[in-house]
């Protein structure tokens, strides 16, 4: 295996890892409270990003960047009743 294909194989795998992760927390969020409390999610997310991102630094942006997406998109998903009305 190339260096190449590890560096990919590592990308593909932060960003299922974070799109999992962040899954999690939302339906941890549904069980504990009913529904997906927006911002809590959201912020979540960042802090997390942000804790990484000064722990290992920019070696796992792929996965930061997707859990403030996976979050930013979940939280719309799972409070799309409440945008509407």
């Amino acid at each position: 295996m190339t260096q190449y294909n590890r560096e990919e194989l590592s990308l593909i795998l932060q960003v299922l890892a974070g799109i999992t992760l962040t899954m999690g927390a939302a339906f941890a969020l549904i069980a504990y409270n009913g529904d997906v409390p927006a911002f809590v999610l959201i912020a979540a997310a960042v802090g997390l990003a942000i804790i990484i991102g000064c722990w290992v630094g920019i070696r796992h942006l792929g996965f930061m960047v997707t859990i403030i997406i996976a979050a930013i998109v979940f939280a719309v998903f799972f409070n799309f009743g409440a945008l509407l009305g």
